[in-house]
Order: C-alpha cells, then sequence, then structure tokens
C-alpha cells in the first residue's frame, strides 16, 4: 500500500495542487528542492499543502507557504502521515501561546518550518531546558520564542555554553540582568561565541573601557549581534557631525568617554540621532553649536522629541532665554522642569526675585540659593512640595 501511495510522484512536474498554491515559477523552484527518492502521491500532497494553508499558516497562507516549503523541503515527504505534523503544531502553538499572537506564531512557523518535523516530546524538552538554563518562563520564555522559534531546535549544551560565556565574560549572571538581555536580544543565544567575542573586541578597539562592556550589554542586548559595520557608523556619525574630534585615522576620539555617559548609544537608530540635530537646528543653533550640546549633553539624545521641544521652548518663551543662553546651559535639555526650571522660576516669580534665564539652571538647589539673593533653601524646598509651580504657568504659551 506504502509504494502504490507513492508511486505516482515519483514525477519530474510538480503535483497540481502546489503549482494552484503558488504559481508554477514557485511550484517548480520547490519541486526542484524536494528530497531524493519517491514520495507520498499528489493527493497526499494535495492534503498536505491544504493543511498547511488552513492550519498553521491560515493567518495568511498566500504568503507564507511558499517560504514555509521553500525552507524545509522535508515537508513534503512527511505528507503521507499529517499526524505527527499535527501533534508538533499543536505543541508549538502550546508554547508560543497561539491564542495570544495567531499571526505571529504563523510567521514563526513558516521561519522555522522544522519545527513541525520534531515530536511533542523534543519540542517540551527543550522549552523545558531553555527555562531551566536561563530562568525565563511564563510569558518571558514565550516571548523569546516568539522572537527566536529557532531556540526549540537548539540544543541545550549550545544554549548553555553562550548562557556561560555571558556569566564569565560579561559578569551577566542568571538573574534579572540575564533576563533582560535574553529578552531583547534572544539571537544571543543563537549566534556562534565568535561572533559575540568579536562584538566585544569591537567595542575595544573603539576605546570603551573593558568594565563598560557589561553595562552597555544590560542597557543595550542587541549590540551582541549588531553588524560591525553598523556598530562602527555609530562612531562614526559622532566625528561626522563634528561631536567627537577626529584622530589621525578619521576615527572620533574619546569615543569611550562619550558612551560612558551615554550607555544608551548603541541603542539608538541613526533616524533617532539625526533627529535630534534637526531639533537642534529649529532653535536656532548651526551644525557647530548643535554638535556643541550634544558633546556637553550627550543624555539629550535619548530624550524623547516632545521632552525635549518643551524644554527648550520653556527656557526661551517662557524664561525669556537667547540661543546663546542655552549653549551656556545645555543641561536644560536633559534636567527634570518640574523639579528644576519650572519650580525655581515660578519661585523667583512669586518672590519677586530678579534671576537671569541661565542662572536658573545652576546644579544642585543649595548652590542655586547661595548664587541667588533673596533665595532660601527650606523655602524652595517647601514650596516644590507644595506643587503650586506646576499649575502656574498653566496656558502660557510655548
Amino acid at each position: 500500500m506504502a509504494h502504490v501511495a507513492m508511486c505516482d510522484v515519483a514525477q519530474a512536474e510538480a503535483p497540481p495542487a502546489l503549482l494552484e498554491a503558488v504559481g508554477e515559477e514557485r511550484a517548480e523552484d520547490l519541486w526542484a528542492r524536494r528530497p531524493p527518492g519517491p514520495l507520498p502521491n499528489a493527493k497526499r500532497q494535495a492534503a498536505l499543502i491544504e493543511w498547511l494553508q488552513n492550519g498553521p499558516l491560515a493567518a495568511d497562507p498566500d504568503e507564507l507557504l511558499y517560504p514555509c516549503l521553500r525552507r524545509e523541503p522535508r515537508l513534503f515527504l512527511r505528507a503521507s502521515s499529517l499526524r505527527p505534523l499535527r501533534e508538533a503544531h499543536s505543541t508549538v502553538c502550546s508554547l508560543l501561546r497561539e491564542d495570544q499572537s495567531p499571526e505571529r506564531v504563523a510567521k514563526a512557523v513558516a521561519h522555522e518550518p522544522t519545527l513541525l518535523l520534531q515530536s511533542t516530546d523534543a519540542l517540551l524538552a527543550a522549552a523545558s531546558a531553555l527555562s531551566e538554563i536561563t530562568g525565563l518562563e511564563g510569558v518571558l520564555l514565550t516571548r523569546v520564542l516568539l522572537s527566536e522559534p529557532a531556540l526549540l531546535l537548539a540544543s541545550s549544551e549550545s544554549v548553555q555554553r553562550r548562557v556561560t560565556w555571558l556569566d564569565e565574560e560579561l559578569a551577566i549572571a542568571r538573574g534579572g540582568r540575564l533576563q533582560r538581555v535574553l529578552t531583547r536580544a534572544p539571537l544571543t543565544m543563537l549566534v556562534s561565541l565568535s561572533s559575540l567575542r568579536a562584538r566585544l573586541d569591537c567595542l575595544e578597539d573603539m576605546g570603551v573601557p573593558r568594565e563598560m562592556h557589561s553595562a552597555l550589554v544590560v542597557r543595550s542586548p542587541r549590540l551582541l549581534h549588531t553588524p560591525l559595520s553598523r556598530l562602527r557608523a555609530k562612531e562614526g556619525w559622532l566625528a561626522e557631525i563634528g561631536v567627537l574630534p577626529t584622530d589621525g585615522t578619521g576615527r572620533a576620539a574619546a569615543f569611550g568617554a562619550f558612551v560612558t555617559r551615554q550607555p544608551d548609544f548603541f541603542s539608538l537608530a541613526r533616524s533617532r540621532l539625526d533627529a535630534v540635530c534637526v531639533l537642534l537646528g529649529s532653535l536656532g543653533l548651526d551644525e557647530a553649536q548643535s554638535a556643541s550640546v550634544i558633546r556637553a549633553e550627550p543624555a539629550a539624545l535619548s530624550i524623547p522629541e516632545e521632552s525635549l521641544r518643551l524644554k527648550a521652548a520653556f527656557f526661551t518663551e517662557v524664561v525669556g532665554g537667547s540661543t546663546d543662553d542655552l549653549l551656556s546651559v545645555p543641561h536644560v535639555l536633559t534636567c527634570d522642569l518640574n523639579k528644576v526650571l519650572m519650580l525655581r522660576h515660578a519661585y523667583c516669580l512669586t518672590h519677586g526675585l530678579n534671576v537671569e534665564p541661565q542662572a536658573l539652571l545652576t546644579r544642585g538647589d543649595a548652590q542655586f540659593c547661595d548664587e541667588v539673593d533673596g533665595c532660601v533653601l527650606d523655602d524652595l524646598s517647601a514650596f516644590g512640595k507644595s506643587g503650586k509651580h506646576l499649575t502656574f504657568f498653566q496656558g502660557a504659551a510655548m
């Protein structure tokens, strides 16, 4: 009987169901990749395709069927019995919580269709081992598996080697820091150890102190698998816009010191960095002045644009500061607007104190009161606790 089921698909032409599902060109490509030897007959191939379309890939069968079969042509060989495939798919759906994100699970299966060839026991064992090694469970484990379903195909030994490497090289041991890294960059558990090492070597070559590596990875976990060229481009951006001077090779000098002050730098997209420059330009700063502000206050790069605009508008349009004033106190863009600028300005207006705009940005309340005649630290603190300054400027045009 098995021979009868196989015999009529020994032909070179793709079965009709495949032609209908993906078109002639794609069907021929898929059929050319089929495993060697006799395959289940055309009727069984049709059943396989129908099941894939209406089951694992139902969220978007027109888009997902072709890449699914292209990545795992051995599915053609398994068309003789769909029951093991259904069982594997049911297990994957349970582990990835299909009820909460059917589209993502369908895409995960299409991206890693080899999952359908695994036994239920193997899939459950892989998930259990992953949880045991990393400490991830529940929602966190599901999130990681949705992002990198190939982890269900990885050996526990390979995952353990990478977790051990994170501990030995970066002191990121099992616990909250490890969970943060793995949930934000689960690919870390799949890339080679040499690739992981290359990222640290790149950081060191760019002048980032070794003692900073761990903090940078925890803040920006994806840098562990970011292309080296993209890491270098971040350094190049600082030199390109004049934030940092260049050395004899044209590379940014003092890059390590800058990143130490802005540990989120590697997680910031180029579009975000450019947007900050555009915003600074809209405040009347030229390119050199914008670069000096970023150099003085690297934290401004990770503050939401709306917050930057609000602080700048309050300083220039409410307080009356000029562009030159802003350049003298660039930390106006990174200060706590409510607890510093609004509080001090409201306090001075209420108490009839005449203070220059830039003086409002004196660092530290004690130092501010020492330098402003008539300011009493206890009074300023009491004024802040009352919260009156939060409504003092309601309706102010900015």
